[in-house]
């Protein structure tokens, strides 16, 4: 009998328990993303002596611009053979310096004309996209072309190489002159010295050349002259 109602008990207990209202599941909040933003690489001293540029010359473009220098490399191809038969490898070169400013157009004019006299050329290598800043850089050179050389400007959808850009741009150079003031390899910005007489005339030019400019704001050759006359010079870019 003991043993019978044990069982009935037991069996009262289990009810109990399954018919408890089950605990909701306690979420765990997620971890918080922290982001790290790296710090740019800062030129050092061993680059600066490699770079052979003058130390006055890199403090007043750092000064110019509230920022610390930082290597500029640019891609060379190193020729050689191996056993495998590859004719060469891609490697970066130490070419200049770069500071990062929130006004790279004023930094360019203020210390374009000083530079080029002691035989270097600034222009801006990277655009303001989102929250990247925009980067002035330092080469050597005596003619704006060379900065196209330089960051290897090219239209590949295009079919159109560094060359094939400066022939043109060299041809414009009847119409208006320019310099370049601005590359990185697909697109370059030029300041007019003097501009075109016909202005739409020679935005049907740069339309035709570079069609991906029409896309990127202007859509009409009308409204890209009044652009290029209100900002004193012009973009080529190809997607």
């Amino acid at each position: 009998m003991a043993c019978r109602y044990f069982f009935i008990g037991f069996a009262v207990i289990l009810a109990l328990v399954s018919c408890k209202a089950e605990r909701p599941v306690e979420q765990k909040k997620p971890e918080p993303v922290v982001l790290v933003k790296p710090k740019p690489p800062v030129l050092r001293e061993e680059q600066r002596k490699e770079l052979g540029f003058p130390s006055r010359l890199v403090k007043q473009v750092e000064l110019a611009a509230d920022a610390k220098a930082e290597p500029f490399f640019v891609a060379v191809v190193l020729k050689t053979e191996n056993l495998k038969g590859e004719k060469g490898f891609e490697s970066r070169k130490l070419a200049g310096f770069s500071v990062r400013t929130k006004k790279a157009d004023d930094l360019i004019e203020s210390l374009r004309a000083k530079l080029r006299a002691q035989g270097y050329l600034v222009f801006k290598s990277q655009k303001s996209y989102g929250t990247l800043p925009e980067i002035a850089t330092i080469v050597k050179g005596n003619n704006s072309y060379d900065i196209l050389k330089i960051q290897g400007t090219e239209a590949v959808n295009y079919h159109l190489d560094t060359k094939a850009i400066i022939v043109w741009l060299r041809a414009r150079q009847k119409e208006g002159t320019f310099m370049i003031t601005g590359a990185g390899p697909d697109w370059l910005e030029a300041r007019f010295i003097k501009q075109p007489k016909n202005m739409t005339a020679f935005a049907k030019k740069v339309a035709a050349f570079a069609p991906d400019v029409l896309a990127r704001g202007t859509r009409t050759v009308d409204k890209l002259a009044e652009r290029m006359k209100k900002t004193n010079g012009f973009t080529l870019a190809w997607d």
